[in-house]
């Protein structure tokens, strides 16, 4: 019977691998968006989740909160927080006489689309700066992208937007480096969210189903036996 029992489990594994194999077996086909409205018409009708911090308090510390179902942001900075701008709140890492700010925008849903708005650019900033998506099948063509400021501003902000027949896992913002190489004082904020939850495949919702009644079957069969 033990014997019989690891059988059926291996097989089970070998169903989970194949789910892994198929979801990864091709490059992402992506298309990156610089305009907000561009990238909502490509969307269509599909169903959004939002984003734009205006539910927080101003100083809300966003380390390891949720800003999306399932997505986080963290910094290379020594805070995470949101801001009252002049305008609209923000998602701004601090503080300011630190070197340039990272935003690592941790996907941890499924998502194939996602946008959101880089505000508060210095004129001045020589640039650019760089975006990196990372994707779940391991696709790096879509890596040290550079964007210029383009004098974004809270008011003019840098809309930057990815969809893709592949689920995104990250997705890294760097900004453009300081004014003379000091560290002040042109670090930038993100807002304005908007991103497209997938739905997994058919295909690999019955195989997932089928890999895991698989690993419960010998559990069934010996309540069965203990009935008996």
């Amino acid at each position: 019977m033990k014997q019989h029992t690891t059988h059926l489990q291996r097989l089970a594994a070998a169903s989970l691998l194949a789910i892994a194999a198929t979801s990864g077996a091709h490059a992402a086909n992506v298309t990156l968006f610089g305009d907000r409205t561009a990238f909502l018409t490509a969307i269509g009708a599909a169903p959004v989740v939002t984003q734009d911090f205006e539910s927080f308090a101003d100083g809300t510390n966003m380390a390891g909160v949720d800003i999306l179902p399932g997505v986080t942001v963290s910094t290379n900075l020594a805070n995470l927080k949101v801001f009252q701008g002049s305008g609209d709140k923000e998602l701004f890492a601090t503080t300011r006489d630190f070197p340039e700010a990272e935003y690592h925008i941790h996907v941890g849903g499924l998502y194939k689309s996602i946008g959101f708005d880089i505000d508060a650019f210095n004129p001045a900033t020589p640039g650019p700066g760089f975006l990196d998506f990372y994707f779940a099948d391991g696709d790096t063509t879509y890596q040290g992208i550079p964007v210029l400021p383009l004098n974004a501003t809270e008011n003019d902000p840098l809309f930057q937007g990815v969809i893709s027949d592949t689920v995104i896992t990250k997705i890294i913002w760097r900004e453009g480096p300081e004014i003379g190489g000091i560290n002040c004082c042109e670090e930038t904020t993100l807002d304005n969210f908007v991103a497209v939850q997938a739905v997994p495949e058919p295909s690999t919702t019955l195989m997932l189903l089928a890999g895991l009644g698989m690993v419960a079957l010998p559990t069934v069969r010996r309540r069965m036996g203990l009935k008996r």
